[in-house]
Formats: structure tokens, sequence, C-alpha cells
């Protein structure tokens, strides 16, 4: 995994490039401070728990709350190193499907499930 190479990536992105979608948005209001720990360890890969590649979410549910049954992002460098693992009641692990990320370079996608945020939206 190239570290580095992934925190330049998060930090060139702005919030103007990320999904605009309501399920989006409330995803990227909510998502560090309801997982803290699963962002600290995404941090260690230089991902941005804020800035995610896809998101995918149920509706929201009568009690207020909805479902990601996953949410993606990009790691730049090989799979070599990576460990997926579970985080407060979340699993991480490798993407085996998703959409294009258009990336040339050496990367994988790694994917993070279930999450469950109040719908704030």
């Amino acid at each position: 995994m190239n570290v580095k190479k992934t925190q330049e990536y998060y930090q060139q992105l702005s919030h103007d490039d990320l999904c605009r979608c309501v399920y989006c948005q409330n995803y990227i209001r909510q998502i560090k401070c309801e997982y803290p720990a699963v962002a600290a360890y995404l941090q260690e890969l230089g991902v941005d728990i804020e800035k995610p590649f896809e998101t995918m979410p149920l509706e929201p549910d009568i009690d207020g709350f909805i479902e990601y049954i996953a949410v993606q992002y990009v790691v730049f460098g090989e799979r070599k190193g990576f460990k997926k693992g579970i985080i407060d009641f979340v699993n991480i692990d490798v993407a085996e499907h998703h959409p294009s990320s258009k990336i040339e370079e050496s990367h994988f996608i790694v994917e993070i499930y279930p999450i469950r945020l109040k719908w704030v939206m």
C-alpha cells in the first residue's frame, strides 16, 4: 500500500468533487463522529473517511435511521499488507465489485459495511 500517495489523493479532493445527493451528504456529515475508530483505521491507510468513492444506501427507515450496506474508498498501491478486519461491528475488506475509478495507477478499493446513521437530511 502507498499511504503517502493515498493521502495526497484525498487531500486534492475537495467537497465539490464529492457526490451531492442527500444520501452521500448525510453520510459525509456524520461518519467521522459516529465511527471514530473506523475513521482512525482508514486514516492509517491514508483514507479520509469523509470523502467516499461510492456509497450504497438503503432507504431511511421509519425509526429515522439509514443503513449503508457498503461504502468504498480508493487506496493506492498493491493489496499486499492489507488485512481485512472488523472494527466496532464494521467489516473492512477489499471490494470485489465497484464502479470504475478511472485511475491508471496501481490501486484497490476498500469497502466498509454495514454503516448505520441517523437520517438528518
